[in-house]
Order: C-alpha cells, then structure tokens, then sequence
C-alpha cells in the first residue's frame, strides 16, 4: 500500500511538467505557436501525444 501511495504521489508531481511545443495541427487557431499548459493555464485541459502513421 505504501508503495501505491509513493508511486501516486510521484505520478502528480510529474503529470505537473510546464512544456511548451509547437502546435502542428493545420485546422487549430493555434496553429504554428508554442502552446503548453501555462499558454491554457486557469482552463481545463487534455494533452494527447498519439503517433499516426
């Protein structure tokens, strides 16, 4: 159970890395600018990294 709790722990302190990259999708708005958590901070947010082939 202790070991539940640290992993826990230590999964929200990463989930809470500011980055900030390209935005790549030519139908966003925000299309060609750096967007990160901090550009949408105070919004909700989902962060998807998928891959396409």
């Amino acid at each position: 159970m202790k070991k539940l709790a640290i992993s826990l722990m230590i999964s929200v302190l990463i989930g809470q890395y500011d980055y900030s990259l390209e935005d790549i999708n030519p139908s966003s708005e925000y299309f060609g600018t750096n967007v990160g958590t901090s550009f949408f901070e105070g919004k909700v947010t989902l962060h998807y990294f998928g891959h396409y082939n």
